[in-house]
């Protein structure tokens, strides 16, 4: 369902009202016990807390255009399959809600800071939700403006608080400090900058300070890594949780690839994502390479594949749907991740366990989450094309090894990043969420 944002709402006016309910609620959970106290997130679904009845996501756009749309899109559906009553405040809806008991409320104004709060958010909050959840919103008066109503929890998806957003100086060396001013030289002098047009800095450095803001003011923060969690710990945010993502799309019966040598890669076609480490590491590997995906880098890395003398070996797929994206796992050799920064997860990893597929990754950010070395796969030094393709070869020669580690990953993912998983420490989540809220 859809509908526009049109009615006005003024955000705090119901805040007396729901703050009693959920005093209420807090204090009975103080009595059984419930809070205060952490529990090992397990697969099983008859644990999940049900007692969330709405919440509202908030998000710049409904699409699967990425790791993180896609994920926010299931994670949707998946509470709405629980019974929570889902609505989605957006400014631009590009994929359809269907059947799912998600309801969609479109805002073109929702990040226009000339305009009222109360007609930025619309009549989005006339659901009267529980819990608001922004993701990939790091504007502290939308924040603000929001937790007036209800809890509100952040998610961190990527490192908010960086100003270059990618949270190290080169391969295999992360940054570990927090933001603030001593950020500025390190920018100028120990290249964490990672761009060609320093004029933005200034611009991009205000921004990870707003996103910090926002987040120290949720009652939540959420992040889907160990890596995201160090960067939120980092910079003072101490009321945060790891909440496991689990695959967004359903994996297709996988073809019998003992005879293959087909290297899979699927992500934005970026710098950090190391796609040229790969295109250089399959001068040493015979076997064909798929590259899925867009990015501004799509042209120069095809130009380097043919400079390289690869290019025929190499092929692009360009940006695909999910079922276009399962097939081409379904039929992976191995997926490789070969990103040169701190991957903040690498969705497509699990993904492709999922599917029975080993990983050939980098040993950086929140990769070593998910892949175990020499279990479900190999890891390798970030921006290392020798130790890629020492890796890649060592896979491709020896299948028998391939489908262990294969049916290895299956299993990891089946026990601890499943949609059971993820719910259960979601709603655990929301629960710590709305007993801070209701105590403040």
């Amino acid at each position: 369902m859809v509908r526009p944002a049109s009615e006005e709402y003024r955000p705090g006016a119901h805040r007396r009202n729901r703050l009693h309910e959920w005093r209420g609620y807090h204090h009975r959970m103080l009595a059984d016990g419930a809070i205060g106290e952490e529990r090992t997130v397990s697969g099983d679904s008859s644990e999940i807390d049900d007692t969330l009845g709405s919440v509202l996501f908030v998000t710049p756009r409904w699409a699967r255009d990425g790791g993180v749309g896609a994920h926010v899109v299931a994670s949707a559906k998946a509470l709405a399959s629980r019974g929570v009553h889902v609505q989605v405040l957006t400014q631009r809806i590009e994929a359809d809600a269907g059947d799912d008991g998600v309801t969609l409320c479109q805002s073109e104004e929702l990040f226009n800071s000339n305009t009222s709060m109360a007609r930025r958010l619309g009549q989005a909050l006339s659901c009267d939700p529980e819990v608001v959840h922004l993701h990939q919103v790091d504007d502290p008066e939308i924040a603000a403006a929001l937790r007036g109503s209800a809890p509100l929890v952040i998610s961190a998806h990527g490192y908010t608080a960086c100003t270059s957003g990618v949270y190290y100086f080169r391969p295999g060396e992360e940054c570990v400090r927090g933001h603030g001013p001593g950020c500025v030289p390190n920018l100028a002098l120990r290249g964490c900058a990672h761009t060609h047009y320093p004029k933005t800095l200034p611009v991009k450095y205000r921004s990870a300070t707003r996103g910090l803001a926002a987040l120290r003011g949720a009652d939540l923060a959420v992040s889907y890594s160990s890596a995201v969690d160090r960067h939120l710990a980092a910079n003072g945010i101490t009321r945060r949780r790891v909440v496991p993502y689990f695959p967004t799309m359903a994996a297709k019966p996988t073809a019998d690839a003992d005879d293959g040598r087909r290297v899979v890669f699927a992500g934005r076609i970026v710098r950090p994502k190391g796609v040229d480490v790969l295109i250089r590491a399959a001068r040493d590997v015979d076997a064909e390479f798929v590259i899925c995906g867009d990015g501004r880098e799509l042209e120069p890395m095809r130009s380097l594949a043919a400079e390289l003398g690869v290019k025929e070996r190499v092929r692009f797929r360009g940006w695909l749907d999910a079922d276009q994206l399962a097939e081409e796992l379904a039929n992976a050799s191995i997926v490789v991740v070969p990103s040169v920064w701190p991957e903040p997860f690498g969705l497509v990893g699990i993904e492709g366990h999922a599917a029975g597929r080993p990983a050939v990754a980098s040993s950086t950010g929140g990769i070593v989450d998910w892949l175990e070395d020499g279990v479900s796969g190999l890891c390798v030094p970030p921006g290392d094309p020798g130790r890629l393709a020492q890796a890649l070869n060592d896979l491709l020669a020896d299948p028998q090894r391939r489908r262990a580690m294969g049916i290895a990953g299956k299993e990891a993912v089946a026990a601890r990043f499943s949609s059971d998983t993820h719910l259960r420490a979601l709603l655990e989540g929301y629960r710590a969420a709305r007993s801070t809220w209701a105590s403040a």
